[in-house]
């Protein structure tokens, strides 16, 4: 198997600012988006994941048109999305860059909360945690850090699962200053 090595650290992969659209259709993609929500790992291939991506929607065509244009060149062009069904509204066959077409196919089985990312010019794929649109910003960062860690042997939906605990998303909100919980 092919390791690429991404040449820049996973924390400086988060939120990569939207270039310049490398698409042909430009109304796809809104003025007021905001930055792609990316963490990569520092390599591939050596976790149970290599990073995480929180789309901003449901809507598959729109967020991986955002993902393929804004990718870090860094890591590889990609060529085809495999998503989990459950996880998003839509499912088209195909979108359409500047540069090359993706093809967009749904898992055989349901494998929630993940997108394998096939790359050109090799047999490379790229397997992201998908943090559901509306989560918590606080709950997924924490999330994106722990997919994007060399060492994490977690599948997607588990570190999901434990990261969805109510006390502990918000809990330094529910603190006074003298360390005793607010009224």
């Amino acid at each position: 198997m092919t390791t690429v090595t991404a040449t820049r650290s996973f924390v400086d992969v988060l939120d990569v600012a939207p270039a310049v659209s490398r698409t042909q259709d430009k109304s796809d993609m809104s003025e007021a988006r905001g930055p792609l929500r990316l963490q990569l790992a520092p390599s591939f291939g050596r976790g149970a994941l290599d990073g995480a991506w929180w789309p901003y929607s449901r809507d598959l065509r729109t967020e991986a048109l955002d993902l393929v244009n804004h990718f870090p060149l860094s890591a590889g062009k990609i060529f085809r999305v495999n998503y989990s069904a459950p996880d998003w509204a839509t499912g088209p066959g195909r979108i359409r860059t500047d540069e090359v077409f993706v093809t967009l196919s749904a898992f055989p089985r349901d494998d929630t909360h993940r997108v394998l990312l096939s790359i050109l010019g090799g047999r490379q794929v790229i397997q992201l945690l998908v943090v559901p649109p509306e989560s918590d910003p606080r709950m997924a960062r924490h999330v994106m850090r722990l997919a994007a860690t060399l060492t994490n042997n977690r599948s997607a939906a588990n570190i999901l699962a434990d990261s969805d605990d109510p006390l502990g998303t918000g809990l330094l909100e529910h603190w006074e200053d003298d360390g005793g919980p607010s009224a």
